[in-house]
């Protein structure tokens, strides 16, 4: 790792941002990245943890698993059209991260991709996003309200657990059961609408949603799993 880097000008030409290439940079502050490169590779950028702001180019259509983890001084990013996954664990605890471009291009949300960004208060998932991976959201403890677009058809394991201020959520009618943990420790949390369509609510999918009063049960719910609305202590209403 260089540990004195402070800036980096990649050149024109480069299409090929290797795994690891400036991981552990940690004076790094700021990039330029040149519209040739396509690929930022895993972990390219991990833990640099002074690295304020980066530019991707709308050239790139992959960025990998990591690439920007641990980045815990970026404030900003905005991924460019072209890009369809966001990876696993991409922006893992980069907790002053506040605002976040999605583009409509993008159709999956891996893993643990925002988990940690303590700062991030908003996200607006596109329409054409299917799948958001467990953890996607986790311990994102300023986020107050997410609308989950039609077409995701799970709300995945931990997905928004530790959401400690989140106080809306849009579930669409598309989503046919709730994972493990899916709000656990969301305290801010007080009502939540169902859709119709769920079957299945897993594990301490509600687990110490200490605000939450009301839920509404679908008609069609086949299976409420172990601790599923355990140390949910203001819950007083279930229809």
């Amino acid at each position: 790792s260089c540990t004195s880097l402070k800036s980096i000008n990649i050149p024109n030409g480069y299409t090929f941002i290797g795994p690891w290439a400036f991981k552990d940079c940690t004076s790094l502050e700021s990039v330029t990245i040149p519209n040739t490169v396509t690929e930022i590779g895993g972990a390219a950028f991990g833990k640099c943890i002074n690295l304020k702001s980066v530019t991707i180019p709308d050239s790139v259509t992959s960025i990998d698993e990591c690439a920007f983890a641990g980045c815990t001084s970026l404030t900003s990013v905005v991924i460019p059209d072209g890009i369809t996954s966001i990876g696993h664990a991409t922006f893992y605890n980069c907790k002053f991260l506040k605002n976040v471009t999605i583009p409509d291009s993008v159709t999956s949300i891996g893993p643990n991709a925002f988990a940690g960004c303590k700062n991030l208060e908003s996200i607006t998932i596109p329409n054409n996003v299917t799948s958001i991976g467990d953890g996607a959201f986790a311990g994102c403890t300023s986020l107050t309200s997410v609308i989950v677009p039609d077409g995701v058809t799970s709300i995945s394991d931990s997905v928004f657990s530790e959401c400690t201020s989140l106080t809306s959520i849009t579930i669409p009618g598309s989503v046919i059961s709730i994972g493990n943990c899916a709000f656990s420790g969301c305290e801010s949390l007080t009502n939540i609408a169902l859709p119709n369509g769920v079957t299945t609510i897993e594990n301490g999918a509600f687990s110490d949603c200490t605000s939450l009063t009301n839920i509404a049960l679908p008609n069609g719910i086949k299976q409420i799993c172990y601790k599923t609305f355990s140390g949910c202590t203001s819950l007083s209403n279930v229809t």
